[in-house]
């Protein structure tokens, strides 16, 4: 994680359609921790990180962290397909 950065994420299982359905509805909905900022603000639109799926949560996690930019104008999402489940992790980074 990068040091300076805040994230915002949350998932959804479904196809990457399903995913950007769920962003949508996403942006209309405040932070649980401030009631005053929608989910996802000032991220335009989502984007699938890689055409790969991971393995497990944790890795793809890490990966979402390194690679989010606050002032990238986009979420980005991972696949994860660990055997159990199948999902998306949505990632958003923004400044402290």
């Amino acid at each position: 994680m990068k040091s300076g950065f805040r994230y915002q994420a949350n998932i959804c299982g479904g196809d990457f359609q399903h995913v950007r359905d769920c962003f949508v509805e996403w942006k209309r909905q405040p932070l649980v921790y401030r009631q005053s900022q929608p989910v996802f603000e000032g991220k335009e639109e989502v984007r699938p990180l890689s055409d790969s799926a991971f393995g497990n949560g944790e890795v793809a996690h890490t990966v979402l962290t390194q690679v989010c930019d606050p002032r990238d104008p986009y979420a980005l999402a991972a696949e994860i397909r660990d055997g159990e489940h199948d999902m998306w992790l949505v990632m958003a980074a923004y400044d402290k």
